[in-house]
């Protein structure tokens, strides 16, 4: 993307070390002129050209589990529809998630329409990210915030963040929650 925006690419570093939500803070910082309309159809010729994710080691189990224990769980993601539909029924999970929702921006702003639509308890709901934006988006929404280190960012400007919890594996979610349904 940066190519075709006249510019040379910058490192995985330098990504994971400055992306923010929402991400045309991001893309500003770099094309100040670039208009959301244009970095999404660019985004959305791209995205399709990188290979497709798998699963990280036991999320599977985790979400499934999860389910199972009576958890709705959503995915609320920025990349676009045509990536994250088909990306989460291959990985087997998408009969586990309430909702699946992409393209999203303004994170914090879907949040709050998903609690009030499905009266979610906020004592009892996580935003689990992998950004510090996603943090944000949390605390925005007033609910608790889970980061997983393993993921887009940089794990010490997620950390900067201060989500409620930090975790370096998948299986964390479980002591989280049942900590909190105890």
């Amino acid at each position: 993307m940066f190519q075709e925006l006249g510019r040379q690419p910058i490192s995985e570093k330098e990504i994971r070390l400055n992306f923010t939500l929402p991400y045309m803070k991001f893309w500003n910082k770099y094309f100040p002129d670039l208009t959301r309309e244009k970095q999404c159809g660019l985004y959305e010729k791209y995205v399709h050209q990188v290979d497709e994710s798998g699963s990280y080691p036991e999320v599977n189990e985790v979400i499934e589990s999860l389910a199972r224990s009576g958890w709705r769980l959503f995915v609320l993601s920025s990349d676009p529809v045509s990536k994250l539909v088909p990306e989460t029924k291959k990985s087997g999970l998408s009969r586990f998630f309430t909702k699946v929702i992409g393209g999203v921006h303004e994170k914090d702003e879907v949040l709050l329409s998903l609690i009030d639509e499905y009266g979610l308890d906020r004592d009892h709901t996580f935003y689990v990210g992998d950004t510090s934006g996603d943090v944000e988006a949390g605390k925005s929404a007033n609910v608790r915030t889970i980061g997983i280190s393993w993921g887009f960012q940089d794990k010490s400007i997620l950390s900067s963040s201060d989500p409620d919890f930090l975790i370096d594996s998948i299986r964390e979610l479980k002591d989280i929650v049942k900590a909190v349904q105890d």
